[in-house]
């Protein structure tokens, strides 16, 4: 998947943006406050829904507009593709091909994102890491997506019937089991997804590091599991047990005490938890691993390179570590657009480097 064109128009300070991207490293450069991340924000806005700073979606559209329209022009599975949405003060509508469609179509435009707030994926709360998975999962998987809403629906059901003090009747026996069921098809699929990830990563690590480190990721699951092996029927049996046995301390609480909601992931470097022990500059390093190990594994499990957009990634990092970062990306098969304040050390690189002022596009190098 590679983006051919794109214009943006009255999303934050971007007036009016029409590019035409390299298939490799686009870089966008300029001082701070000037649209070069408005431009990441509205290719994630199109291919999620969603933005990445803010769920207020009428602060998106510029001072004094009606409405903001992103359109992308790219090619997925020998095909091209046209994807645009229009987001109005009462209205949100998105096209593929000019025809109304939902998210969940198998054309949408697909994205991997670094953004400083990732940063936090190490050393920050579980959630942060749950969230890296559920939203990696989701690009590739609408069934996940369907299983995620699912799950959501029975925990809120199950944690309102402890409250209300009903956890003895039919109806928490009811949601009890769709929660265990949901529950379960959720952890395979994520435990499968970690498998890929743990191979990914190992490989890309020594690639842009200087050191013979080994880092490695593992599913922290919230209960255990009494077998060697791991399949649905077996977390089923074994959430179910654990349940049981937790009986009481859910009903004294009123609340949930097991499931994915509450799982993590644990990183390690050098067979230690890099959250305890990596320094801030490797822990750094390790969300970028992790979001390349992210790129590797969709194109692994679906056949094709998501889009990777990195938000002022190489403030991030040193000299050193930059360097590497940016030739990596440069000789990548998968498209990239990165932001950054200043350039330098490109000149050995093909990449197309933007200046963006005051919400427009100055020219391409």
């Amino acid at each position: 998947m590679k983006i051919k064109n794109f214009q943006i128009r009255d999303f934050r300070n971007l007036k009016k943006i029409e590019y035409h991207p390299s298939p490799g490293l686009n870089i966008f450069y300029g001082d701070n406050a000037q649209g070069k991340t408005n431009i990441l924000e509205a290719l994630f806005y199109l291919s999620t829904g969603i933005s990445f700073r803010t769920n207020k979606e009428k602060t998106l559209i510029r001072y004094e507009a009606p409405s903001f329209q992103i359109h992308a022009r790219y090619n997925h599975q020998d095909r091209i593709i046209d994807s645009s949405i229009n987001y109005g003060q009462e209205a949100k509508i998105f096209r593929i091909n000019k025809k109304r469609a939902s998210y969940n179509h198998p054309d949408r435009l697909r994205v991997i994102l670094f953004s400083p707030d990732d940063l936090y994926l190490v050393k920050g709360a579980p959630n942060k890491r749950r969230f890296f998975i559920d939203f990696l999962l989701g690009q590739i998987s609408n069934e996940y997506l369907f299983n995620l809403d699912n799950y959501r629906k029975s925990l809120k059901k199950r944690n309102l019937l402890l409250k209300k003090e009903e956890a003895n009747g039919r109806s928490f026996a009811i949601i009890n089991d769709i929660f265990i069921e949901y529950a379960a098809k959720l952890l395979i699929s994520r435990l499968n997804l970690i498998n890929v990830l743990d191979e990914a990563i190992q490989d890309i690590y020594p690639q842009i590091n200087d050191d013979d480190g080994l880092l490695k990721i593992r599913y922290a699951l919230s209960f255990p599991v009494d077998s060697g092996k791991i399949n649905l029927d077996i977390l089923q049996d074994s959430l179910k047990k654990q349940i049981e046995n937790e009986a009481e301390k859910e009903r004294k609480r009123k609340t949930t005490l097991l499931g994915p909601h509450l799982d993590d992931v644990h990183i390690y470097l050098n067979e230690q938890m890099a959250r305890l022990f990596a320094s801030q500059g490797q822990q750094r390093n390790i969300v970028i691993c992790l979001k390349l190990a992210e790129i590797m594994t969709f194109q692994k499990i679906k056949g094709n390179f998501p889009i990777f957009l990195l938000d002022e990634v190489l403030a991030e990092l040193d000299d050193a570590r930059s360097n590497k970062l940016l030739n990596f990306l440069d000789q990548s098969s998968f498209q990239s657009f990165l932001t950054s304040v200043k350039m330098e050390n490109t000149d050995a690189l093909s990449v197309s480097i933007s200046m963006v002022k005051d919400g427009c596009l100055l020219g391409k190098e």
